[in-house]
Protein backbone atom coordinates (compact mmCIF):
# COMPACT_ATOMS: atom_id res chain seq x y z
CA UNK A 1 0.00 0.00 0.00
CA UNK A 2 1.38 3.72 -0.49
CA UNK A 3 1.15 4.62 3.00
CA UNK A 4 3.70 1.53 4.06
CA UNK A 5 5.79 3.21 1.27
CA UNK A 6 6.03 6.15 3.18
CA UNK A 7 7.72 5.01 6.35
CA UNK A 8 11.56 5.37 5.25
CA UNK A 9 11.11 8.56 3.63
CA UNK A 10 10.79 10.78 6.54
CA UNK A 11 14.12 9.80 7.62
CA UNK A 12 15.89 10.54 4.43
CA UNK A 13 14.47 14.02 4.75
CA UNK A 14 15.16 14.43 8.30
CA UNK A 15 18.92 13.45 7.30
CA UNK A 16 19.03 16.58 4.38
CA UNK A 17 17.02 18.36 6.41
CA UNK A 18 19.58 20.04 8.85
CA UNK A 19 21.85 20.76 5.79
CA UNK A 20 19.10 21.50 3.01
CA UNK A 21 16.67 24.41 3.03
CA UNK A 22 13.46 22.82 2.71
CA UNK A 23 10.56 25.41 0.78
CA UNK A 24 6.90 24.54 0.57
CA UNK A 25 5.02 26.80 -1.71
CA UNK A 26 1.04 27.03 -2.50
CA UNK A 27 -0.69 28.96 -4.95
CA UNK A 28 -3.92 29.48 -4.04
CA UNK A 29 -7.06 31.08 -5.12
CA UNK A 30 -10.17 31.48 -3.26
CA UNK A 31 -9.26 28.40 -0.63
CA UNK A 32 -9.64 29.83 2.87
CA UNK A 33 -11.70 26.46 3.62
CA UNK A 34 -8.51 24.39 2.76
CA UNK A 35 -5.90 26.82 3.46
CA UNK A 36 -5.35 26.62 7.04
CA UNK A 37 -4.62 22.63 7.19
CA UNK A 38 -2.84 22.89 4.27
CA UNK A 39 -0.31 25.37 5.11
CA UNK A 40 -0.48 23.49 9.15
CA UNK A 41 0.46 19.83 7.82
CA UNK A 42 2.94 21.40 5.43
CA UNK A 43 5.16 23.28 7.89
CA UNK A 44 5.81 20.10 9.65
CA UNK A 45 8.42 18.86 6.71
CA UNK A 46 9.44 22.75 5.60
CA UNK A 47 12.07 25.48 6.56
CA UNK A 48 9.06 27.81 5.00
CA UNK A 49 5.74 27.81 3.82
CA UNK A 50 4.72 30.38 1.53
CA UNK A 51 1.56 30.95 -0.08
CA UNK A 52 1.15 32.72 -3.63
CA UNK A 53 -2.61 34.32 -3.38
CA UNK A 54 -3.57 34.42 -6.71
CA UNK A 55 -5.97 37.43 -6.17
CA UNK A 56 -8.05 35.54 -3.52
CA UNK A 57 -11.82 37.13 -2.87
CA UNK A 58 -12.09 35.55 0.40
CA UNK A 59 -10.09 35.18 3.34
CA UNK A 60 -7.27 32.87 2.08
CA UNK A 61 -4.15 35.77 3.02
CA UNK A 62 -5.64 35.69 6.58
CA UNK A 63 -6.35 32.07 7.09
CA UNK A 64 -2.56 31.35 5.54
CA UNK A 65 -1.00 34.07 7.41
CA UNK A 66 -2.75 32.77 10.76
CA UNK A 67 -1.41 29.23 9.80
CA UNK A 68 1.65 30.26 9.99
CA UNK A 69 2.34 30.94 6.28
CA UNK A 70 4.42 33.42 4.40
CA UNK A 71 1.65 35.39 1.96
CA UNK A 72 2.57 36.65 -0.62
CA UNK A 73 -1.12 38.47 -2.54
CA UNK A 74 -1.85 39.41 -6.20
CA UNK A 75 -4.52 42.11 -5.74
CA UNK A 76 -6.01 40.40 -9.38
CA UNK A 77 -6.02 37.09 -9.98
CA UNK A 78 -2.39 36.33 -12.49
CA UNK A 79 -3.18 32.69 -13.49
CA UNK A 80 -1.78 29.85 -11.93
CA UNK A 81 1.51 29.93 -14.42
CA UNK A 82 1.90 33.68 -12.85
CA UNK A 83 1.84 32.05 -9.59
CA UNK A 84 3.87 28.75 -10.47
CA UNK A 85 6.97 31.57 -11.17
CA UNK A 86 6.42 33.87 -8.29
CA UNK A 87 7.02 30.18 -6.12
CA UNK A 88 10.37 29.51 -8.26
CA UNK A 89 11.46 33.02 -7.74
CA UNK A 90 10.55 33.24 -4.08
CA UNK A 91 12.49 29.98 -3.82
CA UNK A 92 15.65 31.56 -5.58
CA UNK A 93 15.52 34.76 -3.62
CA UNK A 94 15.64 33.13 -0.25
CA UNK A 95 18.26 30.50 -1.13
CA UNK A 96 16.02 27.38 -1.10
CA UNK A 97 17.38 23.69 -2.11
CA UNK A 98 14.61 22.06 -2.50
CA UNK A 99 11.33 23.24 -3.41
CA UNK A 100 8.08 21.52 -3.24
CA UNK A 101 4.45 22.95 -4.81
CA UNK A 102 1.24 21.84 -4.12
CA UNK A 103 -1.85 23.05 -4.83
CA UNK A 104 -4.27 24.64 -1.36
CA UNK A 105 -7.88 23.22 -2.04
CA UNK A 106 -6.57 19.52 -0.03
CA UNK A 107 -6.96 17.36 -3.13
CA UNK A 108 -3.07 17.07 -2.55
CA UNK A 109 -2.18 15.36 0.70
CA UNK A 110 0.82 17.29 2.55
CA UNK A 111 1.76 14.68 4.61
CA UNK A 112 3.42 12.73 1.43
CA UNK A 113 5.52 15.58 1.08
CA UNK A 114 8.53 13.47 2.13
CA UNK A 115 7.37 11.28 -0.38
CA UNK A 116 7.54 13.65 -3.35
CA UNK A 117 11.02 15.26 -1.68
CA UNK A 118 12.97 12.17 -1.63
CA UNK A 119 14.00 11.45 -5.48
CA UNK A 120 15.37 15.45 -4.85
CA UNK A 121 16.91 14.63 -1.51
CA UNK A 122 18.73 11.80 -2.31
CA UNK A 123 20.36 13.33 -5.53
CA UNK A 124 18.33 10.67 -7.88
CA UNK A 125 16.33 13.81 -9.73
CA UNK A 126 16.07 17.17 -10.03
CA UNK A 127 12.27 17.43 -10.67
CA UNK A 128 9.77 15.17 -8.60
CA UNK A 129 6.36 14.74 -9.89
CA UNK A 130 3.83 12.96 -7.57
CA UNK A 131 1.57 11.17 -10.24
CA UNK A 132 -1.65 9.64 -10.05
CA UNK A 133 -1.50 7.18 -12.33
CA UNK A 134 1.68 4.82 -11.21
CA UNK A 135 -0.67 2.62 -9.35
CA UNK A 136 -4.28 1.02 -9.46
CA UNK A 137 -5.53 2.16 -6.11
CA UNK A 138 -4.38 5.86 -6.98
CA UNK A 139 -6.10 6.09 -10.48
CA UNK A 140 -9.49 4.96 -9.03
CA UNK A 141 -9.62 7.90 -7.20
CA UNK A 142 -9.16 10.53 -10.12
CA UNK A 143 -12.66 10.87 -11.78
CA UNK A 144 -12.87 9.22 -15.35
CA UNK A 145 -13.75 12.88 -17.50
CA UNK A 146 -10.54 13.93 -15.73
CA UNK A 147 -8.41 10.73 -16.76
CA UNK A 148 -9.47 10.98 -20.07
CA UNK A 149 -8.22 14.64 -20.79
CA UNK A 150 -5.22 14.25 -18.51
CA UNK A 151 -4.51 11.37 -20.55
CA UNK A 152 -4.08 13.42 -23.65
CA UNK A 153 -2.33 16.73 -22.49
CA UNK A 154 0.20 13.98 -20.76
CA UNK A 155 0.83 12.22 -24.76
CA UNK A 156 0.80 15.72 -26.16
CA UNK A 157 3.69 16.90 -23.48
CA UNK A 158 5.63 13.23 -24.14
CA UNK A 159 5.92 13.88 -27.65
CA UNK A 160 7.78 17.25 -26.65
CA UNK A 161 10.22 14.97 -24.09
CA UNK A 162 13.44 13.52 -25.06
CA UNK A 163 15.62 13.14 -22.82
CA UNK A 164 13.59 11.57 -19.83
CA UNK A 165 11.35 8.55 -19.74
CA UNK A 166 8.12 9.36 -20.58
CA UNK A 167 5.77 10.61 -17.91
CA UNK A 168 2.01 8.90 -16.74
CA UNK A 169 1.11 12.67 -14.87
CA UNK A 170 2.18 15.60 -16.77
CA UNK A 171 -0.38 17.54 -15.12
CA UNK A 172 0.25 17.00 -11.45
CA UNK A 173 0.61 19.94 -9.45
CA UNK A 174 2.89 18.27 -6.60
CA UNK A 175 5.98 18.53 -7.04
CA UNK A 176 9.69 18.89 -5.91
CA UNK A 177 12.65 20.97 -7.60
CA UNK A 178 15.91 20.75 -6.61
CA UNK A 179 18.13 23.60 -6.52
CA UNK A 180 19.52 23.24 -10.05
CA UNK A 181 15.78 23.08 -11.48
CA UNK A 182 14.91 26.10 -9.14
CA UNK A 183 17.79 27.90 -11.00
CA UNK A 184 17.07 26.61 -14.61
CA UNK A 185 12.97 26.68 -14.80
CA UNK A 186 11.15 30.29 -15.53
CA UNK A 187 7.72 29.30 -17.13
CA UNK A 188 6.42 32.31 -19.18
CA UNK A 189 3.09 30.88 -19.43
CA UNK A 190 0.84 32.66 -16.87
CA UNK A 191 -2.01 29.88 -17.03
CA UNK A 192 -2.21 26.12 -16.26
CA UNK A 193 -0.29 25.11 -19.64
CA UNK A 194 3.06 26.44 -17.25
CA UNK A 195 2.96 22.93 -15.93
CA UNK A 196 3.75 20.88 -19.10
CA UNK A 197 6.22 23.93 -20.02
CA UNK A 198 8.32 23.60 -17.04
CA UNK A 199 8.59 19.88 -17.89
CA UNK A 200 9.82 20.70 -21.49
CA UNK A 201 12.18 23.20 -20.02
CA UNK A 202 13.60 20.71 -17.91
CA UNK A 203 14.55 18.09 -20.27
CA UNK A 204 15.65 20.37 -22.57
CA UNK A 205 17.72 21.66 -20.14
CA UNK A 206 19.33 17.91 -19.12
CA UNK A 207 17.15 17.98 -16.14
CA UNK A 208 16.30 14.89 -14.76
CA UNK A 209 12.67 14.01 -14.55
CA UNK A 210 11.14 10.97 -12.15
CA UNK A 211 7.75 10.08 -10.82
CA UNK A 212 6.89 9.01 -7.31
CA UNK A 213 3.07 7.72 -6.70
CA UNK A 214 0.82 9.81 -4.76
CA UNK A 215 -3.34 9.66 -3.92
CA UNK A 216 -5.25 12.55 -4.43
CA UNK A 217 -9.06 13.99 -2.51
CA UNK A 218 -11.20 15.22 -5.44
CA UNK A 219 -14.15 15.47 -2.74
CA UNK A 220 -11.94 18.13 -0.78
CA UNK A 221 -12.77 20.98 -3.41
CA UNK A 222 -13.97 21.39 -6.70
CA UNK A 223 -11.47 22.56 -9.68
CA UNK A 224 -11.71 26.44 -10.43
CA UNK A 225 -11.32 25.84 -13.64
CA UNK A 226 -13.45 23.67 -16.25
CA UNK A 227 -12.01 20.60 -17.58
CA UNK A 228 -12.63 22.00 -21.55
CA UNK A 229 -11.14 25.74 -20.57
CA UNK A 230 -8.38 23.79 -18.69
CA UNK A 231 -7.46 21.59 -22.06
CA UNK A 232 -7.31 24.32 -23.74
CA UNK A 233 -5.54 26.69 -21.92
CA UNK A 234 -2.70 23.74 -21.81
CA UNK A 235 -2.72 22.68 -25.83
CA UNK A 236 -2.44 26.50 -26.71
CA UNK A 237 0.09 27.21 -24.08
CA UNK A 238 1.68 24.06 -26.00
CA UNK A 239 1.34 25.63 -29.41
CA UNK A 240 3.02 28.48 -28.19
CA UNK A 241 5.88 27.29 -26.77
CA UNK A 242 6.67 25.36 -30.07
CA UNK A 243 6.14 28.55 -31.80
CA UNK A 244 8.66 30.00 -29.67
CA UNK A 245 11.50 27.31 -29.35
CA UNK A 246 11.06 25.61 -32.70
CA UNK A 247 10.16 28.08 -34.91
CA UNK A 248 11.63 26.24 -37.83
CA UNK A 249 9.80 22.94 -36.98
CA UNK A 250 6.45 24.91 -36.55
CA UNK A 251 6.41 26.88 -39.43
CA UNK A 252 9.78 26.31 -42.00
CA UNK A 253 9.45 23.18 -41.88
CA UNK A 254 5.12 22.78 -43.05
CA UNK A 255 6.10 25.71 -45.21
CA UNK A 256 8.76 23.63 -47.01
CA UNK A 257 6.02 20.95 -48.03
CA UNK A 258 3.63 23.37 -49.27
CA UNK A 259 5.48 24.92 -50.81
CA UNK A 260 6.81 21.33 -52.90
CA UNK A 261 3.36 20.75 -52.98
CA UNK A 262 2.44 24.02 -54.99
CA UNK A 263 5.34 22.78 -57.31
CA UNK A 264 4.15 19.92 -57.72
CA UNK A 265 1.02 21.30 -58.59
CA UNK A 266 2.10 23.79 -60.59
CA UNK A 267 3.99 21.14 -63.14
CA UNK A 268 0.78 19.45 -63.12
CA UNK A 269 -0.90 22.19 -64.34
CA UNK A 270 1.53 22.81 -66.81
CA UNK A 271 1.31 19.34 -68.11
CA UNK A 272 -2.44 19.48 -68.46
CA UNK A 273 -2.67 22.83 -70.27
CA UNK A 274 0.43 21.33 -72.86
CA UNK A 275 -2.14 18.27 -73.23
CA UNK A 276 -5.41 20.26 -73.78
CA UNK A 277 -4.99 23.89 -74.30
CA UNK A 278 -7.67 24.49 -71.67
CA UNK A 279 -5.90 26.48 -68.51
CA UNK A 280 -7.40 24.54 -65.54
CA UNK A 281 -8.41 28.16 -63.49
CA UNK A 282 -9.50 26.71 -60.35
CA UNK A 283 -6.36 24.06 -59.84
CA UNK A 284 -3.87 26.78 -60.54
CA UNK A 285 -5.38 29.45 -57.58
CA UNK A 286 -5.09 26.27 -55.37
CA UNK A 287 -1.42 25.84 -56.59
CA UNK A 288 -0.80 29.75 -55.84
CA UNK A 289 -2.58 29.94 -52.88
CA UNK A 290 -0.16 27.01 -51.39
CA UNK A 291 3.11 28.26 -52.68
CA UNK A 292 2.46 31.45 -51.03
CA UNK A 293 1.43 30.14 -48.10
CA UNK A 294 4.03 27.86 -47.91
CA UNK A 295 6.65 31.17 -48.53
CA UNK A 296 5.56 32.76 -45.90
CA UNK A 297 5.65 29.92 -43.05
CA UNK A 298 8.97 29.23 -44.28
CA UNK A 299 10.11 32.93 -44.14
CA UNK A 300 7.98 33.50 -41.01
CA UNK A 301 10.00 30.42 -39.49
CA UNK A 302 13.47 31.20 -40.57
CA UNK A 303 12.90 35.79 -39.07
CA UNK A 304 12.03 34.25 -36.00
CA UNK A 305 14.67 31.72 -35.72
CA UNK A 306 17.32 34.35 -36.71
CA UNK A 307 15.12 37.03 -33.74
CA UNK A 308 14.71 34.04 -31.13
CA UNK A 309 18.75 32.95 -31.08
CA UNK A 310 19.79 36.67 -31.62
CA UNK A 311 18.06 37.17 -28.34
CA UNK A 312 19.26 34.05 -26.94
CA UNK A 313 22.73 35.17 -27.69
CA UNK A 314 22.12 38.69 -25.66
CA UNK A 315 21.36 37.00 -22.61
Amino acid sequence: MLRDALTPVPTVLREVSSESKILVAIPAFNEGPTIGSVVLKARQFAHEVVVIDDGSTDDTANTARLAGAHVIRYHVNRGYGAAIRTCLEHARENGADILVILDGDGQHRAELIPLVVAPVAKGEADVSIGSRFLTPHASEAVPRYRKIGIGVITKLTNLGTHHNRRVRDAQSGFRAYSRAAIEAVDPLETNMGASTEILWEADRKGLRIVEVPIVTDYHASGSTHGPVRHGMSVVGSMIRYVETKHALLFFAVPGLILFLVGLALGSFVLESYNQTKVPALGLAMVTVLVTVVGLLLGFTGLILHAVINANARRH
